[in-house]
């Protein structure tokens, strides 16, 4: 047993396993706990496997050398303990770089766990916080992966080895996303309130799990992208730096996926407007109203972040190139500035 994963793990922590499970003899891997756990055991997994000189090697391309993972891995048992990640679910493993003070991840199908046991039960005594950034992490994941760009749209690589993992939108991931986002909008808040309501914890682990159904395989785009950079600045959860461009997001991708955005308000439990503008403001709205009732910081300002910042927060951000390809708007530097100043204060 090896208890060093870190919230948010860093590289030096992912180093750490390394080193503690190379010095063994094993068959599998089970990762008990939230996302960090179940990552760091993917990247442990994969590190052990096939190692590397340099632990980069398998980022993708601007960041790392874009290596492609050989082939199968251990088998990984992933058993989460919170309802956001869905990180049991998805083939990717994200983990932070000091010296970078920025966040990265590995998508690869070669990462995703080969069985996930979900028990409400082992989700119950999450404090009011975490329960709160990691149900927000399987909305922005339920979103993300709702909105993105459709699958019939993307760039056609000239060969099948060359296809991402997350393809984006479609009929499959749109009813796991749909049926999430309803899910999370009737229970999450409950959970929050009384961590001791079973009803609720079902319906937030089912949740989280369809979630990560749908971003594993639509992927997420623009406000996962901004929440990677966010989480190498700041020492906050990463469901939070997440969802902290929430609102901002809907605001800029409505122009293009209108109907979508409309739905997510009936979905968490708005009423039906007859008028669509009206009820792409009530999604806008009534996701505010959320973050408030979750007591989430009052947007980028409480976070320690400055207006300032926000062009150097911007250009990280064009790195995430693995995320903004999912993207239904065509991404820049100014439409990431805009989304950001948008969310300096969100109440």
């Amino acid at each position: 047993m090896w208890s060093g994963v870190e919230p948010e793990p860093s590289l030096e922590s992912i180093d750490d396993g390394i080193r503690f499970a190379n010095e063994l003899k094993f068959d599998a891997i089970v990762a008990v706990g939230g996302g960090s756990a179940i990552d760091t055991a993917k990247l442990v997994n994969l590190y052990t496997s096939y190692p590397t000189p340099n632990i980069l090697d398998y980022l993708p391309q601007p960041v790392g050398a874009g290596k492609p993972i050989p082939g199968a891995l251990k088998p990984l048992i992933a058993v989460p303990t919170t309802s956001g990640s869905g990180s049991e679910t998805t083939p990717t493993a994200v983990f932070k770089v000091s010296k970078d003070s920025i966040k990265f991840g590995i998508s690869n199908e070669y990462l995703l766990p080969t069985y996930a046991v979900v028990d409400p039960i082992n989700t119950v005594t999450m404090p009011q916080n975490t329960t709160a950034s990691t149900g927000l992490d399987a909305l922005m994941h339920a979103i993300e992966a709702y909105t993105a760009k459709p699958y019939n749209m993307r760039f056609k690589p000239s060969r099948s080895d060359l296809r991402p993992v997350y393809v984006g939108s479609n009929p499959v991931t749109d009813t796991f996303a749909e049926k999430a986002i309803e899910l999370i909008g009737k229970y999450l808040k409950r959970a929050y309130f009384n961590g001791q309501d079973l009803e609720a914890r079902y319906g937030m682990s089912l949740a989280s799990y369809m979630a990560g159904v749908a971003l594993g395989n639509a992927g997420t785009h623009i406000s996962h992208a901004i929440s990677l950079v966010l989480g190498g600045i700041v020492d906050v959860p990463h469901g939070i730096c997440a969802v902290i461009t929430a609102p901002a997001l809907l605001e800029v991708i409505a122009n293009v996926l209108p109907e979508k955005v409309a739905k997510i308000s009936i979905l968490l439990g708005s009423e039906v407007e007859v008028n669509i503008k009206r009820q792409i403001s009530k999604s806008i709205e009534v996701i505010r109203e959320l973050l408030i009732s979750l007591k989430v910081p009052n947007g980028l300002n409480e976070l320690g972040i400055s207006e300032s910042q926000i062009p150097l927060i911007a250009e990280k951000t064009l790195l995430m190139r693995r995320l903004l390809a999912q993207s239904p708007v065509e991404v820049s530097k100014d439409i990431i500035e805009k989304i950001l100043m948008k969310s300096i204060s969100i109440y």
